[in-house]
C-alpha cells in the first residue's frame, strides 16, 4: 500500500510541535482585547486602529506592557519557522493531488501557499514595526500595511481549502468531513472580512482544525495503486 501524503504528513508533525511551542510563548492574555477576540495574538493580528494597540497592550510603562511585547516579539520572529511548515504543508498537500488526480485545479492552492507566506512574512514585519514604536504611537504606517497583509495570509488560506474541497468531496465520510470544514471556514473568512467580530475567532479556530484534519489524513490515505495514476480521496 503507498501512503502518498505520508512525508507531506511528516511535515505535518513538525508544524504541531511548533504550534505547542508558539502556544507557550505567545501571551495567553491581555489587560483587554477588541470586542469578539479573545485570543491574543489574533486580536493583534487585526488591530486597527492606534486606541486597539493602546487596549490589548495595556498601559504605558508597565512591567505588563514589556512582557506583552517581548513575548509577541519572540512569538512573531519563531512564526518566521511555523509560516514555511504550513505553506509548505500546504503547498505539498495540493500538488500531491494534482499528480494523483491528473487535475490542474489543484495547483491553484499550490501558488496560493506561496501567496500566504509572503502575506504572512510581510504581516509580522508590520506588527513587529508596531512592538518597536509603541512607546511613540507613531504606529500609523504599520497599521496601514497590517490589514491588506493579514488578510492575504488568511484569505490565501481560506480559498485553498475551497479549492481542495472537490479533492475531499470524492472520498468517503472523513475526507467529505473535511470538504465541508473547508467550505465552512471560507464561509467564516467572507463574514470575518466584511465585519470583525468573533467571526475572526471562529475562522481562526476551524482553521487550526483544518490543519489537524488534513495531517491525520495525510497518514492514514493510503492506495494500492502508483499514486500517480489513483484518483484519491476514497477514505
Amino acid at each position: 500500500m503507498i501512503r502518498p501524503f505520508f512525508r507531506t504528513g511528516l511535515i505535518g508533525l513538525a508544524l504541531i510541535f511548533m504550534s505547542i511551542v508558539l502556544l507557550f510563548i505567545f501571551p495567553a492574555r491581555l489587560p483587554a482585547m477588541p470586542d469578539g477576540f479573545i485570543t491574543p495574538i489574533i486580536a493583534f493580528e487585526f488591530v486597527r486602529t492606534v486606541e486597539d494597540v493602546k487596549t490589548i497592550f495595556g498601559p504605558e510603562d508597565t512591567p505588563a506592557r514589556q512582557a506583552i511585547i517581548k513575548a509577541m516579539d519572540l512569538g512573531n520572529k519563531l512564526d518566521y519557522i511555523y509560516m514555511l511548515l504550513y505553506s509548505g504543508l500546504l503547498a505539498l498537500f495540493s500538488r500531491t493531488c494534482a499528480r494523483i488526480t491528473k487535475r490542474k485545479l489543484f495547483y491553484i492552492p499550490v501558488f496560493l501557499a506561496g501567496l500566504a507566506l509572503a502575506g504572512d512574512a510581510l504581516e509580522n514585519i508590520q506588527l513587529l514595526g508596531i512592538t518597536a514604536n509603541i512607546e511613540t504611537m507613531d504606529i500609523g504606517v504599520y497599521l496601514d500595511r497590517l490589514h491588506p497583509m493579514t488578510w492575504i495570509k488568511w484569505g490565501s488560506l481560506a480559498l485553498i481549502f475551497l479549492f481542495l474541497a472537490p479533492y475531499f468531496f470524492k472520498g468517503g465520510l472523513y475526507s467529505k468531513i473535511i470538504a465541508v470544514a473547508g467550505i465552512v471556514c471560507f464561509l467564516l473568512a467572507a463574514g470575518a472580512f466584511m465585519h470583525r467580530s468573533i467571526l475572526n475567532e471562529l475562522f481562526g479556530g476551524i482553521t487550526a482544525v483544518m490543519f489537524v484534519l488534513m495531517i491525520i489524513y495525510c497518514f492514514v490515505f493510503k492506495t494500492p495503486n502508483a499514486p500517480n495514476v489513483n484518483n484519491g480521496a476514497d477514505l
